[in-house]
């Protein structure tokens, strides 16, 4: 929903074509479904998803060596911790929960050894 909202914004105000909105809408929900698929159910101990549920979670396994990740992963933690979950939503670009109000402070997290 949001990403359609999106639209007049780059259209009208940043003067994209519709074209390339388009292209630029699907880009960044492609980049943002490989970023969750590799991350998130990682966070989770889970398996990697397998490519019949979209994106692989393998496609940027080495994501999950860097600095960037253990940053998400502690803000993660806090999306856990705060009561009833409310807050820093966003797994993969937690500047959005600053942007919407939702972010809920940073949670250190605990020790895991990072696969």
């Amino acid at each position: 929903e949001i990403a359609l909202q999106s639209y007049p914004f780059l259209v009208f105000l940043c003067g994209w074509t519709w074209k390339a909105a388009t292209i630029g809408l699907f880009g960044a929900m492609l980049l943002h479904a490989a970023v969750w698929q590799t991350l998130h159910p990682n966070m989770h101990e889970l398996p990697d998803p397998p490519i019949s549920y979209g994106v692989p979670g393998w496609s940027l396994a080495w994501l999950r060596k860097t600095r960037y990740f253990r940053f998400l992963y502690a803000n993660h933690e806090g999306h856990h911790r705060v009561p009833g979950a409310h807050g820093n939503y966003n797994v993969c670009f937690p500047l959005a929960d600053h942007v919407f109000g939702t972010y809920a402070g940073y949670v250190p997290a605990k020790e895991k050894a990072f696969a």
